[in-house]
């Protein structure tokens, strides 16, 4: 992967306070660098996997036969691409869920607005049959999820059951770079949007996220708004943040209750007999109970063979 460094002189002219000069996925970067910065800036992302990767899904465009030309042509194309006006996209600086900016790369930021941006597109076009109410989120509907997760095409079930109660739903692998398994926001006209990339092709990874997601809608994207969670679930900080904590509990109690789990032998022994014995018991898949395990222990390297390794992507993206 091509790794970027940004000179102190373009950082302090893209970050000075001054007047309105160009939109860059809803934000207002003033003043701009220098012309002769933004060409070599932008000709090296757009060598990068990330800028390729972007081309071969074209969500941007370069009919250029030579390397050279192709390379100038996808340059322009990034450019156009972030400068585009988007007037629903969630503004940049509301980015929530995530680590500091000053802990992740830069290829890892670039690619995640890149994909939000395109996810913003991919939703706006879509015209959902059911408008959004938010007590729908009820304790019956997410039971329904619940029971969905034993069934071999329960992730494709249960994608449908969300779009029924008017929530667009966009599925997107991420770009090389990023490091987001989901998103949610609620676009004015639009309604709110769950985006999952399926980057953990397992159903514990599947089920958590979407569960969370549903969370972030219910308690914080109930209204449209500029607020956007993106969230890595595997992100062992993300507890520290009083929204995603709120999303985390959500997700948890409503696949598996508290006290129920609590109470456990999955709980206290962690041991595979006891996490098909709690499964059998709440008439859930395996996976999720293993997962908590996984995730509460920090032990990722157990359970392999109880979490559906390899058994959602082909059935969501090939649905």
């Amino acid at each position: 992967m091509t790794t970027f460094s940004l000179s102190q002189e373009f950082v302090s002219n893209a970050t000075m306070v001054g007047e309105t000069d160009l939109p860059v996925m809803g934000v207002d970067l003033s003043p701009l660098p220098t012309k002769e910065q933004l060409h070599a800036f932008l000709e090296k992302l757009s060598r990068s996997e990330t800028a390729r990767e972007m081309a071969r899904r074209k969500w941007i465009r370069s009919t250029s036969a030579s390397l050279r030309e192709r390379v100038a042509d996808r340059a322009l194309a990034l450019l156009e691409f972030l400068t585009v006006s988007r007037p629903a996209t969630p503004a940049y600086a509301m980015f929530k869920g995530r680590r500091l900016s000053s802990q992740r790369s830069f290829m890892d930021e670039f690619a995640t607005h890149a994909w939000i941006a395109h996810i913003t597109d991919v939703s706006r076009d879509h015209v959902m049959p059911f408008a959004f109410n938010a007590k729908n989120i009820n304790r019956d509907f997410l039971k329904s999820l619940t029971k969905l997760t034993t069934h071999e095409r329960g992730p494709r079930f249960a994608l449908d059951a969300v779009r029924e109660i008017g929530i667009c739903v966009v599925l997107e692998s991420g770009l090389p770079g990023m490091s987001v398994d989901g998103a949610s926001f609620h676009l004015v006209g639009s309604g709110p949007v769950l985006a999952l990339t399926l980057r953990h092709d397992r159903l514990d990874n599947f089920w958590f996220t979407l569960f969370h997601e549903i969370a972030h809608i219910c308690l914080h994207l109930s209204e449209p708004g500029d607020d956007i969670f993106v969230d890595s679930i595997d992100d062992g900080d993300s507890d520290e943040i009083e929204a995603e904590a709120e999303a985390n509990a959500f997700a948890k109690d409503s696949l598996i209750p508290r006290d129920t789990w609590l109470r456990s032998n999955a709980y206290r022994f962690g041991n595979e007999s006891s996490v098909l014995a709690l499964a059998k018991q709440l008439d859930i898949h395996p996976a999720i109970v293993a997962g908590r395990i996984r995730y509460e222990r920090r032990q990722f390297g157990i359970f392999n063979d109880l979490i559906g390794r390899g058994q959602v992507r082909d059935l969501l993206f090939k649905a």
